[in-house]
């Protein structure tokens, strides 16, 4: 192929690629080299490689390591809500301990979230299928195996093992 066909063919696919997404431009290119180009060098065909396949997931997993990003991909109207997403993000990160409800109004007012104004209370009567989700240990709330199943299913998040923050 002679340089002047070659400029052709690259301005040709240049004009094609420049209207696609930025993000694709490149893989885009690397696809369309063995069209235009049927005697291309080895190195520039597609590597042959075995799609994945995979099942995109109906509800991906939350970003569980900021709680902005988490807390910004739920939406809640009701205060009672927003304990259960800060209880879920806390679950997603330390697990299953005693929660207490000055760590939830200290989480909610550091996130910009409305919560009620004895998140105690509102665990005290968390239940779900007649199922409470938390028992009281001391002066905090546990989340009983229900509690965390509740928490899984709605939120999406598995339980978390770094070391609980100490006051």
């Amino acid at each position: 192929m002679d340089k002047e066909k070659v400029k052709t063919t690259l301005l040709e696919m240049n004009e094609l690629i420049s209207k696609l997404d930025p993000a694709i431009r490149e893989s885009a290119f690397e696809v369309m080299i063995p069209y235009y180009f049927k005697d291309a060098p080895a190195k520039h065909k597609p590597q042959q490689t075995q799609p994945a396949v995979t099942q995109p997931q109906e509800n991906p997993a939350p970003d569980n390591t900021d709680i902005g990003a988490f807390i910004s991909s739920f939406e809640h109207d009701k205060p009672k809500d927003n304990v259960m997403l800060l209880v879920a993000w806390l679950y997603s990160n330390y697990g299953a301990y005693p929660i207490q409800a000055k760590e939830i109004k200290e989480l909610g007012d550091a996130c910009g979230l409305v919560t009620p104004g004895r998140a105690d209370n509102t665990m005290r009567q968390a239940k779900r299928s007649g199922k409470a989700l938390f028992n009281q240990q001391g002066k905090g709330w546990k989340l009983t195996v229900s509690g965390e199943l509740y928490l899984k299913d709605t939120y999406n998040v598995v339980k978390g093992n770094k070391e609980i923050p100490k006051d």
